[in-house]
C-alpha cells in the first residue's frame, strides 16, 4: 500500500512538536521524581520528630526545635514539587497532540459537491441543457431523478411504489417541493390515483413546464 510522504515544510511542525513534547514528558517524570523524594524526606523527619519527643518524654507535645524546622522544611520542599508537578502537568494538558499538527495531505482533486451517479442528458426532448440526475444510492433505489436546467434546480421525478411493492405511476415535484398533478387525460396514471403521472417523461416535461430559471 503507497503511503503518502509529507514534504519537508510539513514534516517540521510534526517533527518539532514531537521533540517538544518529548521535553515536557521529560520535565513531568523530573517533577514526579522530586516530588517522591520530598515525600519520602517528610516521612524520614515526621519518624525523626516522633522518635525525638518519644526520647526527650514530651508525648505528644511539640517536637524539639531542631527537629521541628527540618520538618517544616520537608514539607516545604514537597509543597513546592507539588506545585511544580501540577503546573508541568497542566502544560502538557493544554499542549495538541504532535499528530495535530501535521498538515493533511494536499489532495489532488477535490470531489465535486454534489458529482452524480447518473446523467441522463434531454436535450433532443426538451432542449439544451436539461438534464436528468440520480446524486446517491438512496436516489438510485428509490427511482428518484433530479431534474436540471443549466444547472439549476427545476425538480423531481419519482417512480412510485405501491402497497404491494409494486412500481406504478410517477410523482413530480417542483424545485420549492410542491407536488404537480395531472390534468384527465393520457398523461395520468389512472383515475384511482390522481396525483400521479402516467410515463416519466410526462412528469419531467410537467417539471419543465413549471421551472423559471433564475
Amino acid at each position: 500500500m503507497r503511503k503518502d510522504r509529507l514534504p519537508p515544510r510539513a514534516r517540521e511542525p510534526a517533527e518539532t512538536a514531537r521533540a517538544q513534547d518529548a521535553d515536557v514528558q521529560a520535565g513531568v517524570a523530573a517533577a514526579r521524581d522530586e516530588a517522591a523524594r520530598a515525600l519520602d524526606r517528610l516521612d524520614r523527619a515526621r519518624r525523626t520528630a516522633a522518635r525525638a519527643r518519644h526520647e526527650t518524654g514530651a508525648g505528644a507535645g511539640a517536637p524539639p526545635p531542631a527537629e521541628e524546622q527540618r520538618l517544616a522544611e520537608a514539607a516545604r520542599t514537597l509543597a513546592e514539587a507539588a506545585r511544580e508537578l501540577a503546573r508541568l502537568v497542566r502544560e502538557y494538558g493544554r499542549r495538541p497532540a504532535a499528530a495535530e499538527l501535521v498538515p493533511a495531505p494536499a489532495r489532488s482533486r477535490p470531489p465535486a459537491a454534489e458529482e452524480p451517479l447518473v446523467t441522463l442528458d434531454l436535450a433532443h426532448r426538451l432542449g439544451p441543457g436539461w438534464r436528468l440526475y440520480q446524486f446517491t444510492t438512496a436516489d438510485r433505489d428509490a427511482h428518484r431523478w433530479h431534474l436540471r436546467h443549466d444547472g439549476h434546480e427545476a425538480g423531481t421525478v419519482t417512480h412510485v411504489l405501491n402497497l404491494r411493492g409494486r412500481r406504478t405511476g410517477w410523482e413530480a415535484h417542483d424545485a420549492r417541493g410542491f407536488r404537480l398533478r395531472p390534468e384527465p387525460g393520457p398523461e395520468a396514471y389512472r383515475p384511482g390515483a390522481s396525483h400521479l403521472w402516467a410515463t416519466r417523461r410526462a412528469a419531467v416535461r410537467a417539471v419543465a413546464r413549471a421551472h423559471r430559471c433564475p
